[in-house]
């Protein structure tokens, strides 16, 4: 059976607890024996990763079912090239505010999607159980409630929305990451905070990567042997492409809209490796603040934007039952 991802908070708790104990001098193997020991409501595949890793296989392998595809690309790049226990602990704190917003979002749902289920089993009894025998009543002579033409018309919508959005759907996970990553950033309302988490992601591996001490060239190199889906290696190899070709790759960055054009301003300003990274590791921290702002922000339009849609439908209830409705009791009386 194919192991499930934890839970977001199950990551970011397993993820803190390893750098925390990391911190404190443990090795990896002594740090997993004492959460299972501590701690019982961690998740029970600790012990296989912690068999695993006995056996010689790296603690980023084994945790690799469990996490999030970004989580683990960026773990797997630090655990080669840069200090475990820092990275565990960033991606603990990304994982905890993805967990805590998740979260929130659920409950900002909880009454406005009530509500609207509310009005949709209105609706429907108004349509299909009061209105027909209501027209019964007022017009007995009818042969009964029949489909008409905009019910039709309905019906044949929604299955041909159906069937176009499981189409496109099919067709935008096999397109490349580079191509999906430009697609959310126009997502209405949430593509700024896309925006925000992949100048925030992209800032965080890249300073890794030169607190590495690593070429350019080798820096490509390793982003080349994540797996083909990820964002950094469909990035390393443009750039590997335009560097075979002699082609400053600035312009191209410059053009992307989820790299941030401050990041390409950094990389073009000349400094020494020190103090490029020590710059992008400041403004991997601007860009986090970023992504906790905008998703803030985004978090407060939700309600708002449902308690419009359900007034719409009690608008729209209003002017496809009860107007009729009156209209027929005023031909009686």
């Amino acid at each position: 059976m194919r192991p499930g991802k934890w839970s977001l908070a199950q990551q970011a708790r397993v993820c803190q607890l390893l750098a925390d104990q990391l911190q404190s001098g443990f090795s990896l193997q002594q740090a997993l024996t004492f959460m299972r020991t501590t701690d019982s409501r961690l998740p029970a595949e600790l012990q296989q990763i912690e068999a695993q890793l006995v056996a010689g296989v790296g603690l980023v392998v084994g945790l690799k079912p469990y996490l999030q595809e970004n989580i683990y690309f960026q773990l797997r790049l630090t655990s080669h090239y840069g200090d475990l226990g820092p990275a565990l602990a960033r991606s603990a704190t990304l994982l905890t505010l993805m967990a805590t917003q998740r979260q929130r979002l659920r409950q900002l749902l909880d009454y406005p999607v009530g509500l609207l289920g509310g009005m949709g089993l209105l609706f429907a009894t108004l349509q299909y159980g009061v209105m027909p025998q209501l027209q019964t009543s007022l017009a007995p002579t009818t042969t009964g409630p029949r489909l008409t033409w905009p019910a039709y018309v309905a019906i044949v919508a929604i299955i041909g929305f159906g069937i176009t959005g499981v189409a496109v759907a099919r067709w935008w996970w096999h397109q490349p990451t580079l191509s999906r990553v430009r697609g959310y950033l126009r997502w209405p309302l949430v593509g700024r905070i896309f925006q925000a988490y992949y100048g925030y992601y992209l800032t965080e591996n890249l300073s890794q990567l030169v607190q590495s001490g690593l070429s350019v060239k080798q820096m490509i190199q390793t982003l080349q042997r994540l797996p083909e889906r990820a964002l950094l290696h469909q990035l390393a190899v443009v750039l590997a492409q335009l560097l075979d070709q002699g082609t400053s790759p600035m312009g191209w960055l410059s053009r992307q809209p989820y790299i941030p054009s401050q990041l390409v301003v950094l990389l073009q300003q000349g400094n020494t490796p020190e103090q490029l990274a020590r710059e992008l590791t400041a403004y991997s921290r601007l860009q986090y603040q970023r992504l906790v702002q905008r998703s803030e922000r985004g978090l407060a339009w939700v309600q708002p934007i449902l308690f419009t849609l359900v007034a719409g439908l009690i608008v729209m209830a209003y002017l496809r039952l009860l107007l009729p409705l009156y209209h027929n009791l005023q031909g009686v009386y």
